[in-house]
């Protein structure tokens, strides 16, 4: 073609040919750019971000072998050992991994390669009669590696036979991981066989550099993906069998299982049906086991993934392994098949985002940092596909591989799925035991099959039709601790008919004693019989209610028993409450009448009939009314009692109890204290609460005398330490926070304490209890008529706080989900009560009756639970563990936290005789703790010195950032702690800026400021180095300014754990104070020494 046609066309060829010509270039540009180039051995050399990382932990845990990777084969056959010893030294020649050694300078790692041995020492061990391979195999497991010093390979070859050994290998994890182990697998067969693999082009020091050298704008983009994807996740509370310490041991154990056969190959059909990785569909299934162990709905776990996204990495011993986190919703009751979609975006999102190291995700997120606890994730969930069936062939030897635990665990709990070729898959579970069971690792397997088997059956059931426990497990978590009914005499009477029958009996011993006053059992059945005839024109019958509106004395039982014997219930009135209270409680259940006397109808509202017992008028009345019985008739299923609780309006809620329920509690409180003529109980609690009707009705049905007290003697813990010693209480009821103030010694009498209304520490028991002294622990909302739960605390010392026990005599308690489904063992869940002493429901509000009263789904005929709003455990005996109202339970960084655990530990300090913990500005990004300590007897605690102990016994964030010192706990009426009447901090109380007030603190200041480079002013003592922007690897470089500048060797988990400034800096003092006394004790040392002696020592040491 000719013409100008011709020439553009020519033309437009040789743009296209420049154009392709210089975008080669810039693709060979970046090629050579993103190549992995080998670099100078000479002296020291950068190590990668997995490995920075993982220098980092062994930091925090020298002399561990958390991070030991133990792999030990089984030996069948003829072992040619010079040849084995050959193919090892050949690997670690191959393989600079397996002869790098780690050192540090200013806090930042580097590492050096050795060159490879000329020979491989390999020298054969014998078993010594008497040891098992197994502890052979964990103490070679165990043994701590040195990182600077090296090596972090060994191996040992232990004999059993002629024809049978055993290699034990162990590496440090930074040198190696689970794609590794298969490298050295296959190379060291080739290589016994004589074989000569290619020879790698790089080593992992190449890697490390080229990871380095793109480590900038690369990844930023990558990084702006996490910090979207893990903004405020949460910490993931795992329920756990003891609590968790601040500074772990790291011990641990491992568990392995095996799937049914046909499991394996039905959950890989599902994924393929799906479209989805494997890997979503398991952790899917593993998902709703932690949303249904832990509450939660937005979970973050770890997985490990190989980090080998480049092919010359594949051929390499070493370190290359990322963990990704993995962070799932499971809100809105999603049926398992959209859950699986979810966790196949998590999944692929994660791996198109995967080339940030994971402690450098740490370091750019900074997520708050917990001692004891892994950032960003607690638990990890990885698949292991193509795993090795453990059996191999090494020349002509049959060679099997060993379980290999060294009794560490890097992780609350990593959960492994290794799935062979024949798509058969088992679990290895590696978790703490310092947190956990055996037996709740294995549940939690059985939980994990459970779910699998209900999806590959259903993949379109939901969540909440998913079940964790079914069958035989199900049935034993609702027959546990559940008592046998029980049928007694006097079941069927009504309380006042109770009372009746026991004055009858015994007429002349002391029913009530309050004062100087005494009544017997006939004199109190006579005045109550008198006023109940009064109280008949009152137009009492059937359900209608009489207030009782008294100071307390012996008035108080014979008014509620004559209201009771005239046909109605009664209403306990508290005479400190304010007249619009009481107003509001008479007005809402519509009383007839309320007994009272002329001094509190003073503040009684208008319209309501008030039969004054002072009045001149009426003394007359009761004089000439008849001492019989007035013999109105009713049934056990009347109305008894309204006690009025608070409501969650505002507004409060009267609880209806009838005869049934407080007959059944009062039978079942004689028979578990065995109280009977003889006994006297103390009435300590307020009469307008229910635990009254234990101190006056669990005496009067039984034949014993009931002590009482004006409330200012009950209050004042010397005035009731004599009250107790006078009266020779037998039996009481006396909430922890009054226990503690009392001296149990002179109580000699005392043979039964019954103690509840709030948790309390072990130790309280531990100073009550005695050979001839029953402690019991009750529980029990109103709802359920004072108590339906007991436990009696064993003898001997407790090292925990007692659990609530189990139910008590025909009553019933369940631990359920949002399903009302029951949780397994050691599962928190919503405490349901049934039974005979179920009340009612609410005085007038039949929503709210039909809210917190259920119908009872595993009993039947019609009857009903109640909601307790409680939180418990089951434990594996049946009993039950209090862990707090579900109400109650608040979040501070992410972490749910239970203010009550906090409480306990403040208690057990020394000088504190009562503790109480709150939260400021609860919900808000400052909220806090608050923490409140009652000195004791001549204590005086200091507040500072409060927390540092509670950072040596409980985790930082459980620890109150402000912590006052009061003479007393203020009270409620009935004993409990009046959380209203707590002062509020000052102002600056741990949240302003405090200026740094020690010459320690000031220098710390400085050395934080030029670390952190920020001004030094804007850094205050009690503001935390890692709030400032602190990271992990900065704490390194931290210790090393701070042994430079003052002298003091912190090892840097102390400046995890004390992470304020004002507490690292006692940490230093502490440090000075230590190296002083060294020297000190030095130089006296040295000054008992003669001339020649300290001319021979600076010999020696020259």
């Amino acid at each position: 073609m000719t013409g100008p046609d011709a020439a553009g066309s020519g033309l437009a060829d040789i743009k296209r040919q420049l154009l392709e010509a210089r975008r080669s270039r810039q693709r060979a540009a970046a090629a050579q750019r993103d190549r992995i180039e080998r670099v100078d051995r000479g002296g020291r050399l950068d190590v990668s971000e997995q490995q920075q990382h993982l220098w980092l932990l062994d930091q925090l845990a020298p002399g561990q072998a958390v991070y030991n990777v133990p792999y030990v084969l089984r030996l069948r056959g003829r072992l040619d050992v010079p040849a084995l010893a050959r193919a090892l030294r050949a690997l670690v020649e191959r393989h600079e991994a397996l002869r790098t050694r780690f050192g540090s300078g200013h806090g930042v790692p580097y590492q050096i390669i050795d060159e490879a041995p000329d020979q491989w020492p390999l020298p054969v061990d014998e078993l010594p009669r008497g040891d098992r391979l197994g502890t052979w195999i964990r103490e070679r497991a165990a043994e701590p590696f040195d990182l600077a010093a090296g090596p972090v390979f060994r191996t040992h070859l232990l004999r059993l036979g002629p024809e049978e050994h055993v290699l034990a290998m162990c590496l440090h994890h930074i040198v190696v991981d689970g794609w590794s182990v298969g490298v050295l697998t296959r190379e060291l067969a080739a290589l016994y066989d004589g074989a000569e693999p290619a020879a790698p082009a790089i080593q992992p020091a190449d890697h490390a550099a080229w990871q380095r050298r793109r480590s900038g704008e690369r990844l930023r983009g990558q990084l702006d993906y996490w910090r979207e994807t893990l903004a405020d996740v949460p910490v993931l509370d795992f329920p756990a069998d003891r609590a968790r310490s601040p500074q772990p041991s790291w011990t641990g154990a491992q568990l392995l299982a095996t799937l049914p056969p046909e499991l394996g190959p039905a959950v890989s059909r599902l994924a393929r049906e799906r479209k989805a990785p494997l890997l979503a569909v398991l952790q899917a299934a593993f998902l709703v086991v932690l949303g249904k162990y832990t509450g939660g709905e937005d979970l973050a776990v770890g997985s490990v993934f190989s980090g080998r996204t480049r092919s010359e990495v594949e051929p390499l011993v070493g370190f290359f392994a990322n963990t990704l986190v993995l962070r799932t919703s499971i809100a809105g009751d999603p049926a398992f098949d959209e859950l699986v979609g979810r966790c196949r975006e998590t999944v692929l999102g994660a791996l198109s985002h995967q080339e940030v190291p994971f402690g450098t995700l740490v370091e750019e997120l900074r997520p708050a940092r917990l001692p004891g606890r892994n950032p960003l994730f607690q638990i990890s969930f990885t698949l292991l596909t193509g795993a090795m069936t453990g059996s191999f062939r090494l020349g002509e030897l049959d060679v099997d591989t060993l379980p290999s635990d060294p009794g560490t665990a890097r992780f609350d709990l990593a959960f492994q799925v290794e799935q062979d070729v024949d798509e058969r898959m088992e679990l290895w579970l590696e978790y703490s035991t310092e947190l956990f069971d055996r037996d709740r690792m294995e549940r939690l397997v059985g939980h994990f099959r459970t779910v699998l088997e209900q999806v590959v059956a259903d993949p379109g059931l939901r969540l909440s039709e998913l079940r964790l426990v079914t069958g035989l497990e199900r049935e034993r978590l609702l027959e546990d601790g559940n008592p046998e009914p029980v049928v007694r005499a006097g079941d069927g009477l009504r309380l006042h008919e109770l009372v009746s029958r026991q004055a009858a009996a015994t007429g002349e011993l002391p029913a009530v004693c309050f004062g100087g006053e005494r009544l017997t059992y006939r004199e109190l059945e006579a005045r109550a019989n008198r006023l109940a005839h009064l109280l008949g024109g009152y137009g009492l019958g059937p359900d209608a209610v009489a207030g009782v509106l008294l100071e307390r004395g012996t008035a108080i039982p014979v008014a509620e028993l004559a209201v009771l014997k005239a046909g109605g219930a009664f209403l306990p009135l508290d005479p400190g409450h304010p007249p619009e209270r009481l107003a509001a409680c008479l007005a809402d259940a519509g009383a007839r009448v309320v007994v009272t006397t002329s001094d509190l109808a003073a503040g009684l509202p208008g319209g309501v009939p008030v039969l004054r017992l002072d009045d001149p008028a009426v003394r007359e009345r009761l004089a000439a009314a008849p001492d019989t019985d007035p013999g109105v008739a009713g049934s056990a299923e009347d109305l008894a009692y309204v006690i009025y609780t608070s409501g969650s309006t505002g507004a409060p809620k009267g609880v209806m109890v009838p005869h049934r329920a407080v007959t059944h509690f009062v039978l079942n409180t004689r028979d578990m204290f065995g109280v009977g003529p003889g006994d006297r109980l103390l009435q300590f609690a307020n009469p307008a609460f229910d635990v009254s009707l234990f101190d006056l009705y669990t005496a009067l049905g039984s034949g014993a005398a009931v002590v009482g007290a004006p409330r200012d003697t009950l209050l004042d813990p010397d005035a009731l330490q004599r009250l107790m010693e006078h009266e020779g209480i037998t039996v009481a009821d006396v909430p922890p926070a009054v226990l503690r103030l009392l001296d149990p010694e002179p109580l000699t009498a005392l043979r039964a304490l019954w103690v509840g209304l709030e948790a309390f520490p072990a130790e309280l028991v531990n100073r009550w209890r005695t050979a001839d002294r029953e402690f019991h622990n009750g529980y029990g909302p109103t709802e359920a008529t004072v108590a339906c739960v007991d436990y009696r605390c064993p003898p001997g010392p407790m090292t925990e706080p007692p659990p609530i026990g189990t139910p008590m005599p025909n009553h019933r308690a369940y631990v359920l989900d949002a399903e009302l489904e029951p949780v397994p063992v050691g599962v928190p869940g919503e405490l349901y009560v049934a039974g005979t002493g179920l009340a009612r429901g609410y005085l007038g509000l039949p929503e709210q009756t039909a809210e917190r009263f259920l119908p009872d789904p595993f009993a039947g005929d019609g009857q009903r639970m109640y909601r307790t709003g409680d939180v418990v455990v089951r434990r594996a005996g049946g009993e039950l563990e209090f862990r707090g109202r579900a109400d109650r339970q608040v979040k501070i960084r992410g972490l749910r936290i239970e203010p009550g655990e906090v409480e306990h530990a403040l208690a057990r300090c020394p000088g504190v005789a009562q503790a109480a913990v709150t939260v400021d500005a609860p919900g808000t990004p400052r909220a806090r703790l608050i923490g409140y300590a009652a000195a004791g007897p001549g204590a005086d605690p200091d507040p500072g010195e409060l927390r540092g102990m509670l950072l040596d016994a409980l985790p930082a964030h459980l620890v109150p950032a402000v912590i006052l010192v009061l003479e007393r706990l203020p009270l409620t009426a009935n004993g409990k702690l009046d959380v209203r009447a707590l002062p509020a901090p000052a102002a600056d109380g741990g949240g302003g800026h405090v200026a740094p007030e020690t010459e320690t603190e000031r220098q710390l200041a400085a050395v934080w400021a030029r670390l952190l480079d920020t001004a030094r002013d804007g850094i205050g003592r009690q503001d935390g180095f890692f709030e400032l922007g602190g990271n992990s690897l900065q704490v390194t470089r931290l210790a090393a300014r701070i042994r430079e500048v003052f002298g003091v060797e912190l090892e840097p988990r102390v400046l995890f754990t004390h992470s304020r400034l004002d507490e690292l800096a006692g940490q230093v003092d502490r440090g000075l104070a230590e190296a002083l006394a060294a020297e000190e004790a030095l130089a006296a040392e040295i000054g008992e020494l003669s001339e020649e002696e300290l001319d021979r020592l600076l010999a020696e040491e020259a």
